[in-house]
């Protein structure tokens, strides 16, 4: 794969806009506005590379250890072309914002500051860090929300908004167990240097179990039949990752289930939201 697209971890940013998608049709129930919708993907999409791209620099000399494929230590982007395109990126998604309207505009703004301060300091304290990274990734959904800005649209959104934290922190957590031998040859303060992996493990296990205990709660909050449908897969997933072993092994392998989960649970939402009318 090309350099760059590793660089912003492209899969990641396509995961990103997904979110604004469901965001958008989640809050909207379907009723499309096209330049809504494509200015919301488009800024999420542009702030979460420069954010990928941030955490890159910052992150050197640990991905030397952790990651020393990845495109900054293994030569392939310098740590100048990465700084200046992620601030590019960054600042390019947050002049679109202006467009769609001044919180679309405060909350591009805030994300981008807030992934900054993530990857130059937050990263490194631990629980604090993985908040961020959850507050961030949940706030793609928030601004295609966002973005419609209509109706009841907050009453529909803070169920995929607050899902997507906590599967999201979770993910964090069992990252951090992955990350252990370099961030702990670097001082990172993550709950498994600082706690031990079998507690951070067990943190991010009661995390998911909430997760998945209220999953059906939807059901009941005007979310329709499909999204029940989707989420028996979502749950043969998500246990799949509670399950796996207690080391930096298994966090990995559990970090792999977690994307999955995080996919079918996006599309559970956005086809959750289908109108009965498309149903019959």
């Amino acid at each position: 794969m090309n350099a760059f697209l590793r660089l912003v971890r492209i899969h990641n940013v396509i995961g990103a806009s997904l979110g604004a998608f469901t965001g958008y049709v989640v809050s909207s129930m379907w009723k499309f506005n096209l330049l809504e919708i494509v200015e919301a993907i488009v800024v999420v999409a542009l702030v979460s590379a420069g954010g990928y791209a941030i955490n890159d620099v910052y992150d050197v000399e640990i991905d030397k250890i952790n990651k020393p494929d990845r495109p900054i230590p293994s030569g392939s982007v310098s740590v100048g072309t990465a700084t200046a395109l992620s601030y590019a990126l960054m600042g390019l998604g947050t002049v679109i914002a202006i467009f769609q309207g001044l919180y679309e505009f405060l909350v591009a703004l805030l994300t981008s500051v807030a992934l900054v301060i993530y990857a130059r300091d937050l990263k490194k304290t631990g629980l604090y860090g993985n908040l961020i990274v959850a507050s961030t990734t949940a706030l793609s959904l928030f601004y295609g929300g966002l973005s419609y800005h209509s109706g009841f649209w907050i009453q529909r959104i803070w169920i995929p908004v607050l899902y997507t934290f906590l599967l999201t922190l979770a993910r964090e957590i069992i990252k951090g167990v992955e990350d252990y031998r370099g961030d702990m040859a670097h001082g990172v303060r993550t709950l498994a240097t600082t706690n031990g992996i079998a507690r951070a493990w067990q943190i991010a296990r009661i995390t998911l179990l909430i997760t998945e205990v209220t999953s059906p709660a939807p059901l009941i909050l005007g979310f329709n039949i499909l999204y029940g449908v989707l989420l028996i897969p979502f749950l043969y997933v998500t246990s799949r990752a509670l399950v796996s072993q207690t080391s930096e092994e298994g966090a990995s392998k559990a970090r792999s289930y977690l994307k999955v989960s995080a996919f079918l649970g996006m599309v559970a939402f956005a086809l959750g939201s289908l109108p009965i009318q498309f149903l019959i």
